[in-house]
């Protein structure tokens, strides 16, 4: 069972809530997906925690974060975390993302290169203009929101039961946290967070560090965005492509061991 200590943050007057395994080690942040929190990532956290001290933020509007407001975007949230990295006097953390999670950790190493160690992109919200805004990807959208919103007011028990209905291969580990967040999360966030899903054609170019993108077969990313982050890729240091196949959004929760080894076999090269 992980264990980890939490605390608050005051970051330019929005409480930004946070889990730490601590120890003297190197710091892993981790960033959640929409509608997630950050013990979210527990599973993930167990495994690495003896040679990590890993960080698990919950971002704005989820959580015990405080909740959004106008004008809370996805760079905003970025700049959330680098403010998170400062205040705990973090030096050069690993910085892994999933989903909204990966949009941010995007916007971050983008924007702040000098930061992060490495990057990880679990299946980050990412797709072609071209298909960002027909009537299929809005319907998703609306029908997503349909599902979160349905959460507000159940007990954990009985989300917990959907979340078995709906997710019948996840853990009892995944499920948890899954279905606490799903409680938490603020029913606004919807109406003033809406990922460009465009961004990465401006933001990949920016980044100087090594990065790893992991996509599934039926996830977000396509084939052809990863290999056109692929081109778009400027930086000296590596960027590496997996797709993981069996496997949809939540790729650590549907491949969890694969997910581990790959992940496991990128840090371990890192320099």
């Amino acid at each position: 069972m992980l264990r980890c200590t939490e605390g608050d943050l005051n970051i330019q007057g929005v409480k930004i809530h946070y889990y730490r395994t601590g120890g003297k080690k190197p710091p892993f942040i981790m960033i959640h997906g929409a509608t997630d929190n950050g013990l979210c990532w527990s599973p993930v956290a167990e495994y690495l925690c003896d040679r990590f001290d890993v960080i698990m933020p919950d971002a704005q509007g989820h959580g015990k974060s405080d909740r959004v407001t106008a004008g809370c975007n996805n760079r905003v949230q970025a700049n959330q975390v680098v403010e998170l990295i400062k205040q705990l006097k973090l030096t050069k953390p690993l910085v892994m993302g999933h989903s909204m999670g990966a949009v941010i950790t995007t916007h971050l190493a983008a924007h702040y290169p000098e930061l992060p160690r490495a990057i990880v992109l679990e299946d980050p919200a990412w797709q072609p203009a071209a298909t960002a805004e027909t009537p299929e990807a809005r319907k998703a959208r609306e029908d997503g929101l349909r599902v979160h919103t349905s959460y507000v007011g159940k007990s954990h028990a009985q989300v917990m039961a959907e979340g078995h209905r709906l997710n019948p291969k996840w853990s009892e580990g995944e499920l948890v946290p899954w279905a606490e967040s799903k409680i938490q999360v603020d029913p606004d966030l919807f109406n003033y967070l809406m990922p460009n899903l465009t961004e990465y054609r401006e933001l990949v170019p920016k980044i100087d560090c090594p990065a790893l993108l992991i996509t599934a077969d039926a996830g977000v990313v396509t084939a052809s965005v990863a290999m056109e982050a692929e081109k778009l890729w400027k930086s000296r240091h590596p960027f590496k492509w997996v797709r993981i196949m069996n496997s949809g959004h939540s790729i650590r929760r549907e491949q969890f061991e694969v997910f581990k080894a790959i992940v496991n076999s990128y840090i371990s090269e890192l320099p």
